[in-house]
């Protein structure tokens, strides 16, 4: 951008905005950046002299039609925000119920990328023939369902007699039809009438069986009917399903059933609410009227919900035994629906000052006009984020806008921007487009199948462990350069003084990085650190170290970097979705530590659209992770190594706890909120110390007979297999025998099987608390490491 012999005020605009404006590509043409800066000064919104914006009820759609001509780069509009958060305050963000709710009213409503019929087996379709009798109607032999909707057929009888020479036929669809005006007359015909018929329209008949719940199920693919494969999801909203003979059977019929769907159904009296009660027996996750949670709300709190349902964990998604739980109000399915369909419309950005860039990115929601601008490959127009700095720096009078140019020729006709600017196929833009459009996943699906199926069929044997002597330093005059503070405190041997020249010193031992040139130079020197260690000390380097070994395994949650693996990502949440799994996913930076910027969710389009707010991991959530006091926690350990061949690897006696501060809950009203989700609290948050001492006799005594000396050897067979992983993935560490490395490995316990589970591990990690409350910590550590003095605080993972 090249804005030349600007003078006054307008120059003093353009030094403050200049960076934002080349960011956004701004035409470098002087009268348009004049009529932004008048604009911006005056707060002038004239975009509806110019758009106006259209319901297209038909194609549930809106659209902003340009009414007056435009030329390219000649205009600029200011657009408000209708909403600004950060990611955290999601749920307490949320105020302008109804306007929201109206701006994204067909924000449900995806259109398909690629159009694909769908084949129906042993279906005829008989829909707006403009039919007024079925006598000359003949269906095929093998047909079990026949729909006949937007026709005129008006007889009962002779709906009756048409099935009943027909007997093959189980599901019928009348509406639209004069004979369904009085759907209840109908339906009990059929019922009395024709016993095998089991789905009239949406409503099963009395006379329903097995067949027919799998065939809704199945979304109406009677071949996935006559299945006989276990299903652990039912879908029978508005089915009448209280009302069938056998509804007492459907738990038998499906014993693994865990998710349920039942909404639209009433409990009108005692004998509803029995059979209701029938179905609940094995279910986890219930979708439901909001009468029908009340109902199990009181039950609850009268102590009679786990009788009845002794797993139901979440009632639409939200957790009725939460403690901080409150009945729903009518306005709860609205918001649910905000949240759900919000990030198709939202833009986002960060802040970033002279010192330093904002933690997480601010996503907002432009008003009606902004959010009624429909997507295209080829736009007309951009609208870009753009924050006004009135007195020059980000301050509390800065204000965000969005800022709309046109950028071709535009007449009267409809406004497009690219919802996915600068992003090609190259960063998956077609996969992308998921959030707004519907994309084929057959090849997403079988793409995710072949990678799991070669990570199964991986085995990788161990490497021989090899025995020979590590080399050590004297017990005599070493020196020891550092930059550790804590270091120069509590390492106290006597053998050992401190230095600051680099030459001199026998030991160099520094928190950050070492180089791979002063590693060579000082080839000579003990250094804590490995060349290539980043294979198990970044994040999205220590999935592929494990799995390129091991192939898949228990202790590590399925990982996927985002910028290289998104379609196995998809697969992998598609998958989970076909078969009604729990979905949440924890996204998170790389390259951040202490939960900076992460987030979980387990919506898909949330996932897609962080993707924008700069490098992501994707890693599947422990839904149901081992509690200490009803909270979630994690353990942060220090592991030290001390050579990779022979592989040598220790643990520090003493671990640390870090506990959330809110009871956990998978309840979705809770899943933006820091302090029950994560557990570093040392920032900003009330802390919760709990020892280690504590932690294990509290741990013995929630979870007898299963003992922290068991789980504690299950986390170093963890640790053991990691290293070996190292070891397999990265060969030439061999290479260094005076090198050694100190990492914080952190770690959770899933409670099914209280199988361990990794989390990362970090170099040089914050080892403050270590020496407050074990002041030879560092002595052990460097005994052990440099000067083979084995001690009892350090534990041998390899004899």
């Amino acid at each position: 951008m090249n804005f030349q012999n600007l003078k006054g005020e307008l120059e003093v605009f353009y030094n403050n905005h200049g960076v934002q404006l080349a960011g956004i590509n701004f035409p470098p043409k002087v009268e348009l950046l004049e009529q932004l800066k008048t604009k911006l000064e005056n707060k002038i919104y004239d975009a509806g002299e110019y758009f106006k914006i259209i319901d297209d009820q038909e194609q549930e759609s809106y659209v902003l039609q340009c009414t007056k001509p435009l030329k390219a780069f000649e205009q600029v509009f200011l657009i408000d925000h209708a909403l600004s958060f950060r990611y955290s305050e999601l749920h307490t963000a949320i105020k302008q119920v109804d306007r929201l709710k109206n701006i994204l009213k067909y924000c449900n409503k995806k259109q398909p990328l690629f159009k694909i019929d769908k084949v129906y087996y042993h279906t005829e379709d008989f829909d707006e023939m403009a039919l007024e009798t079925l006598k000359d109607v003949k269906p095929k032999v093998d047909t079990l369902a026949i729909s006949f909707f937007g026709n005129n057929i008006n007889s009962i009888d002779e709906v009756v007699n048409f099935l009943n020479n027909n007997k093959q036929i189980k599901a019928i669809w009348l509406n639209g039809n004069p004979v369904a005006d009085n759907k209840d007359e109908l339906l009990l015909s059929i019922e009395e009438q024709c016993p095998q018929v089991e789905l009239v329209d949406l409503s099963f008949t009395k006379n329903a069986t097995e067949w027919v719940i799998r065939y809704v199920t199945a979304d109406f693919d009677t071949k996935k009917a006559n299945s006989q494969e276990p299903l652990n999801y039912l879908n029978l909203s508005g089915r009448n399903v209280l009302k069938l003979k056998s509804v007492k059977q459907i738990a038998n019929w499906f014993p693994n059933l865990r998710v349920l769907d039942i909404q639209n159904t009433k409990l009108n009296d005692l004998e509803d609410v029995n059979a209701f009660f029938s179905l609940l027996p094995n279910v986890v996750y219930l979708t439901c009227d909001l009468e029908v949670e009340d109902v199990l709300y009181e039950l609850h709190k009268t102590n009679k919900l786990n009788a009845i349902a002794p797993y139901l964990r979440l009632v639409n998604q939200r957790d009725i035994r939460y403690e901080s739980y409150t009945p729903a109000k009518e306005e709860h399915n609205d918001i649910q629906f905000i949240k759900q369909n919000l990030f198709k419309l939202t833009g986002n950005y960060r802040l970033l000052t002279s010192d330093q860039m904002d933690e997480s990115a601010v996503w907002y929601l432009m008003d009606e006009l902004g959010s009624s601008i429909q997507h295209s490959d080829t736009p007309n127009v951009n609208v870009v984020p753009f924050l006004y700095l009135p007195n020059g720096k980000i301050d509390d009078d800065a204000v965000a806008y969005s800022i709309l140019f046109p950028i071709k020729d535009i007449h009267e006709q409809p406004i497009f921007r690219d919802y996915l600017p600068g992003v090609d196929e190259a960063k998956f833009r077609s996969y992308r487009l998921n959030v707004w459009f519907d994309i084929p996943y057959d090849f997403i699906l079988n793409g995710y199948n072949e990678y799991k199926k070669k990570l199964h069929n991986l085995k990788i044997v161990e490497p021989e462990l090899i025995a020979k002597p590590i080399e050590y330093l004297p017990l005599e005059n070493i020196k020891v350069i550092t930059d550790l503070e804590m270091v120069t405190k509590h390492l106290t041997l006597p053998y050992i003084s401190f230095t600051l020249d680099l030459d001199e010193a026998n030991l160099v031992f520094f928190s950050a990085g070492v180089h791979d040139d002063l590693n060579q130079k000082y080839a000579d020197k003990f250094i804590n650190q490995y060349p290539h260690e980043y294979a198990i000390i970044s994040k999205e380097k220590l999935a592929n170290t494990i799995q390129s070994t091991y192939g898949e395994v228990p202790w590590l949650q399925e990982t996927f970097n985002l910028q290289t693996q998104l379609p196995l990502f998809m697969g992998a949440y598609k998958t989970r979705e076909l078969q009604h799994l729990n979905n949440l996913w924890i996204i998170k930076p790389p390259n951040m530590a202490r939960s900076m910027d992460m987030v979980v969710t387990n919506n898909l389009d949330v996932v897609l659209r962080l993707i924008e707010t700069g490098p992501k991991l994707a890693q599947k959530y422990i839904e149901r992770p081992l509690t200490l006091r009803n909270r979630k926690f994690d353990l942060r350990f220090i592991v030290a190594l001390k050579s990779i061949e022979p592989l040598s690897v220790y643990l520090y006696k003493t671990f640390w706890i870090r506990i959330s501060n809110n009871p956990y809950t998978e309840d979705v009203n809770t899943l933006s909120i820091y302090e029950t989700h994560f557990t570093v609290m040392n920032y900003g948050h009330k802390l919760t110390q709990i020892f280690m001492h504590e932690f294990i006799e509290e741990f013995n005594k929630e979870y007898y007979p299963h003992t922290w000396e068991k789980q504690y050897e299950s986390i170093q067979y963890m640790v053991r297999q990691l290293f070996i992983a190292l070891r397999t993935h990265q060969p030439d560490m061999a290479n260094y025998t005076k090198n050694r490395s100190v990492y914080g490995m952190d770690l959770m316990i899933d409670s099914n099987g209280f199988q361990p589970k990794l989390l990362e591990m970090t170099f040089s990690p914050d080892c403050n608390r270590a020496c407050k409350y074990t002041p030879t910590f560092y002595n052990d550590l460097f005994e052990c490491l440099f000067f083979g003095v084995e001690n009892q605080n350090m534990i041998q993972i390899f004899n």
